[in-house]
């Protein structure tokens, strides 16, 4: 995986392809359920095998990254910072629950999980933050100077 370049003579001179650029991401996960994780799973490992650092950020168990993904250039860190939905059963998501458990979470804490998030950011050297719906993420990158994306299925 290079990246192409165009040569700017005006003779219309061939392409270049310039080695590809090692970068370090940083992957939040929400850990509600395992439909995330193992959606993300496929992103990760065509980035690892690109040669790319990713540091996976999530609440789910670290085997569902692991069993899949063998190398050093994938670090899990287990931390809580989106609470997902809260449901009733499995078909029921109890919305008044949800938001108590969010502000519990998220929001109470908030500032200093931004600083924690910014701090480790910067740590990391992460190039960019990509987020499964964590929404802490995307601030977290801003505070950081870091640009972010989100991945998601959800219309």
């Amino acid at each position: 995986m290079g990246i192409r370049v165009q040569d700017g003579d005006v003779d219309g001179g061939g392409e270049v392809t310039a080695p590809p650029q090692h970068l370090v991401f940083a992957y939040y996960i929400t850990g509600h359920g395992f439909g995330h994780a193992t959606r993300a799973i496929e992103v990760v490992r065509h980035l690892v095998a690109a040669g790319h650092d990713v540091h996976v950020v999530t609440a789910a168990p670290e085997f569902v990254f692991t069993t899949e993904i063998a190398s050093p250039s994938l670090h899990i860190r287990k931390v809580l910072l989106d609470c997902g939905a809260v449901q009733a059963d499995a078909l029921t998501v109890d919305r008044l629950a949800r938001e108590v458990q969010y502000h519990q979470t998220t929001v109470v804490p908030g500032e200093s999980i931004l600083k924690t998030e910014a701090e480790w950011l910067n740590s990391i050297k992460a190039d960019l933050v990509v987020s499964d719906v964590v929404p802490v993420a995307c601030r977290a990158a801003a505070d950081a100077g870091i640009r972010s994306v989100c991945v998601t299925n959800f219309r």
